[in-house]
């Protein structure tokens, strides 16, 4: 156990290798140098105006594409299985079918949810961009 101890331990069973830092080197505990930025700060994120909605629009305009076609096999596969009745491949078109039905809903759901979030990030930065402008526009007019 001694020996464990001057090595420094893991999880009690396992000894971590004892490996000092080479000369002038930063430990992860260790400050930031000085005049460095602090965690978070780095260039501004600036979104340009209509970017957000213009890419909702673009899910919008792929949920529109995918859903027709999507939904164009139903009939066609419904009516193979009620021909095939009674043989193996009716039911293993109808599960193909269920499965199909379920993925595509899936996808559907996903784009719609994408262009909805698209819509709300779009609102929440404009009116947080604006937000702030009018509250720093005060500092700007004493500055």
């Amino acid at each position: 156990m001694a020996e464990e101890e001057e090595s420094g331990t893991g999880n009690g069973n396992v000894p971590l290798p004892y490996a000092p830092l080479p000369p002038g080197a930063r430990g992860p505990l260790d400050p930031p140098p000085l005049g460095a930025p602090p965690p978070g700060f780095g260039p501004q994120l600036v979104i340009a105006e209509g970017v957000l909605t213009k890419a909702a629009g673009a899910a919008d305009r792929i949920f529109d594409a995918f859903h027709g076609p999507a939904r164009s096999v139903d009939e066609p596969t419904g009516k193979a299985a009620r021909e095939l009745a009674g043989w193996e491949s009716a039911a293993a078109l109808r599960t193909s079918l269920k499965n199909w039905q379920n993925q595509s809903k899936a996808a559907e759901t996903w784009l719609t949810r994408i262009a909805e979030s698209l819509r709300a990030s779009s609102r929440t930065y404009t009116s947080t961009e604006k937000g702030v402008g009018q509250q720093f526009s005060v500092l700007r007019t004493y500055g």
